[in-house]
């Protein structure tokens, strides 16, 4: 599909929040995967030959940007980079992604001891079809809960992507090479840091607002140069991200894979500042349920675990010394 005239990033930003709205009203995760699939959202990027539209990486950043600042509890992320992984490996299984009637997820943490093991960090597992497991090899997987593979419950900070983790005793499934992993697992630390810039972006603007109409002592609290100092520091956070996205996605970029890698781990450590700063702006209230503020923050810190944030800070800072050096 060619996107020069026809498509701009930004024509899916009304679209992926009207639907995210939607899906928050949705009894369950079928009618959620229903309203995105006939959105056109989860085959963005996969062919065109599987019902999807073939688009690049750039177009699905909007949506996941809507997506986390909606609270969207799906796996979109998982869906996108599989149904476009899978087209060429099974066609009939990336259709039945793209069409919503599979939602699939990844166990994003751990790796398979041969044919079994013990893998985690599997957001909305108890509600998909099948799971992507890592293995040794640096291949993946795809398990089907109930054959050789089992769903346990996790201990998990996310509340709208619950996570889950997989026991499997004998893997079998369709299969990624390594190289297909690889290419799924960089998508993904951006796709994050896109899903951490909507949920950034929602807190500051919360504390904006609650800022200017929250009066004490005669005064908004936006009059009180301290939050301004806040509310400043927390924009210049929120484009920074956003900056950080575009230079990573950029076909200028000499790196691409260093860049994804800053872009996320900068994603979640900067976007956990300004979900935390937002809190401390409406005071005790804003662990409220009524104020979500800490359920932003509760995500962005899923989503650093997910991608390995803490390791991956170590890989940054070595890339950047050795380019020093």
């Amino acid at each position: 599909m060619t996107t020069d005239t026809e498509l701009n990033p930004e024509d899916f930003v009304e679209t992926a929040r009207a639907v995210t709205t939607a899906c928050a009203e949705a009894a369950g995760l079928p009618e959620r995967m229903d309203l995105l699939a006939e959105a056109g959202l989860t085959g963005i990027l996969a062919p065109e030959a599987v019902g999807g539209m073939d688009l690049p990486l750039g177009f699905a950043v909007p949506v996941l940007r809507a997506a986390g600042g909606g609270f969207l509890a799906a796996p979109l992320l998982e869906c996108m980079l599989l149904a476009r992984a899978f087209a060429g490996v099974d066609d009939a299984l990336a259709s039945a992604i793209v069409s919503g009637e599979m939602p699939v997820t990844v166990a994003w943490s751990g790796m398979l001891g041969g044919t079994s093991g013990v893998v985690g960090r599997a957001p909305l597992a108890e509600a998909c079809a099948r799971v992507l497991v890592l293995g040794a090899d640096e291949g993946g997987v795809l398990v089907t809960p109930g054959e050789g593979a089992m769903v346990e419950t996790e201990s998990t900070l996310d509340l709208e992507r619950p996570e889950a983790r997989v026991r499997v005793t004998a893997a079998s499934g369709p299969e990624l090479s390594a190289d297909a992993v690889a290419r799924l697992r960089a998508d993904a630390l951006v796709l994050r840091a896109a899903l951490i810039l909507g949920a950034a972006e929602d807190c500051l603007s919360r504390a904006a607002d609650y800022a200017q109409e929250r009066v004490q002592f005669g005064r908004p609290l936006s009059a009180n140069q301290s939050i301004q100092h806040h509310l400043a520091r927390d924009c210049l956070a929120v484009e920074t991200i956003r900056n950080n996205i575009h230079r990573s996605l950029s076909p200028e970029c000499a790196v691409p894979a260093a860049a994804a890698r800053a872009t996320f781990v900068g994603a979640a450590t900067l976007g956990a500042r300004v979900a935390e700063s937002a809190i401390q702006v409406h005071g005790g209230m804003g662990f409220t349920w009524e104020v979500p503020l800490h359920r932003h923050l509760r995500m962005i810190k899923a989503l650093a675990a997910q991608g390995g944030a803490a390791d991956l800070i170590e890989a940054v800072a070595a890339d950047l010394l050795a380019n020093a050096a």
